[in-house]
């Protein structure tokens, strides 16, 4: 996995710093859901998770290396949730409930090839030529795992007169529950994977109503390939955080780009304006 990975960067940088076209960049953001997925469903038969709200804010660049083809990156503030809840059953607990809070940077980079349509007509007064592209494609997306806050509920804290403990993740340390008292705060997580990778595939349109100026906005699905972590974590109250699991999920994003090949503009208005001048002799 690692390997094809660092094969699509290498492919996809290449063609970046290969490339004499325009580069465009700005702000992007977008909200979506995401749903944790268990990797093995004969341990977890007691567990079903609930799809949560993220939301995800940065910067996009986006460039043309050949022809229709387009390469795009971001780099975000990405916020996930995880939710998991009891069923009924023999072994189950109907009333635990646990949900985790946690943030990313991430950088999705997808390849998408693009296909122009044009409508309108330019002739005659006030004609115009409008002009959008849509665009399917995909790429890999890296993550790292920034901090997480849980908040559980279960039978065992009712059992001893609590409604509810809320958590602070600790990356890194392996602390014994048997170190903690069932009242503590702080989830330690020693075999986190705090870089973790996604597989996305993308669509979407793009506008330009404006001069260079460039509205993109795309749907993006991404399928992750890491668990959150390596094992599960006991709790102190017994109960089980499940991360050897993986969250999916599904956006929508609105990005905002500016030309930066200044110079590119300036040609087109001092054309222009030489133009107008002439006239005005």
């Amino acid at each position: 996995m690692w390997r094809i990975f660092l094969s699509l960067l290498v492919l996809q940088f290449f063609f970046l710093f290969n490339s004499n076209a325009q580069l465009l960049v700005g702000p992007v953001g977008g909200v979506g859901v995401s749903k944790v997925f268990f990797f093995d469903h004969t341990n977890y038969d007691q567990f079903k998770t609930q799809p949560s709200l993220t939301f995800d804010a940065g910067f996009m660049a986006s460039m043309v290396v050949h022809k229709n083809y387009v390469l795009n990156a971001q780099l975000l503030y990405s916020y996930q949730s995880k939710h998991v809840e009891g069923i009924n059953g023999p072994t189950a607990d109907p009333l635990f409930r646990f949900t985790s809070n946690m943030q990313y940077i991430e950088m999705p980079i997808f390849y998408v090839l693009e296909f122009k349509k044009s409508k309108g007509n330019s002739s005659g007064r006030g004609g115009q030529i409008k002009t959008y592209n849509w665009f399917v494609g995909g790429g890999p997306t890296i993550s790292y795992w920034l901090s997480s806050k849980s908040k559980m509920k279960s039978s065992n804290l009712l059992e001893n007169n609590i409604n509810e403990i809320k958590y602070t993740a600790v990356f890194g340390s392996d602390n014994s529950t048997s170190n903690q008292s069932i009242t503590s705060t702080t989830e330690y997580i020693p075999d986190a994977n705090r870089f973790q990778f996604a597989i996305n595939i993308t669509g979407g349109v793009a506008f330009e109503p404006v001069g260079l100026h460039k509205i993109v906005a795309f749907a993006q699905l991404n399928i992750a390939q890491t668990f959150l972590a390596k094992s599960d974590v006991t709790l102190p109250t017994y109960d089980v955080d499940v991360l050897r699991a993986k969250n999916h999920s599904f956006r929508l994003s609105i990005a905002y780009l500016f030309d930066t090949k200044i110079e590119t503009s300036k040609k087109g208005k001092s054309t222009k304006s030489k133009d107008v001048q002439r006239k005005r002799r």
